[in-house]
């Protein structure tokens, strides 16, 4: 994949296990390597913290996006590249879509999800035709993939959703498509 720039989708929790930070510092890291801009959510918590601070500790390049009223509910990530901030999650989800080659969808709750349903469904518009990788890391997400396959064999679409997007299941997975 010849990708300049990643827009991630990701948990800002941080509750979680051990182990999805680990990943995100592991994928942070590839990506500042290799010097893929990460297009984020902007946030200093959870995994999207672990993916903005390992990728800046590799030199990578990172540009958040935040709307101003999660400020108080979100720590604004300061040791980013760039940090566009705007009035609402709607120009913040438009910015992550337009500054993003391809996107990357990590676990996460409400915001990933919906983040995640909404990007594949304007690729089955034909809205875009970037690259959608699912990180499917211990398979959090098949319950969405059996979704899809379920509307499909439900013939409530005709399109394999599938075949929108790409899943890897482990970081060498990842780390081969680069």
């Amino acid at each position: 994949m010849d990708i300049k720039s990643l827009t991630i989708y990701c948990s800002s929790s941080n509750l979680l296990e051990q182990k999805y930070y680990d990943l995100s510092n592991k994928i942070g890291e590839l990506l500042g390597n290799k010097k893929i801009s990460i297009i984020y959510g902007g946030g200093k918590v959870g995994m999207m913290g672990k993916i903005s601070q390992s990728a800046m500790s590799s030199n990578g390049r990172v540009i958040g996006i935040i709307p101003k009223f999660l400020n108080s509910k979100e720590i604004i990530d300061s040791n980013v590249s760039e940090t566009i901030i705007v009035n609402n999650m709607r120009e913040r989800k438009q910015k992550l879509f337009e500054l993003g080659d391809a996107f990357l969808i990590l676990p996460g709750g409400s915001g990933t999800i919906e983040e995640a349903t909404e990007i594949i469904s304007w690729e089955y518009l034909g809205l875009h035709n970037k690259p959608i990788i699912i990180f499917n890391f211990e398979n959090y997400w098949d319950s969405m993939i059996q979704m899809y396959d379920n509307a499909k064999k439900n013939k409530f679409g005709d399109k394999n959703l599938q075949s929108i997007f790409k899943i890897v299941k482990t970081f060498e997975e990842f780390s081969n498509l680069f």
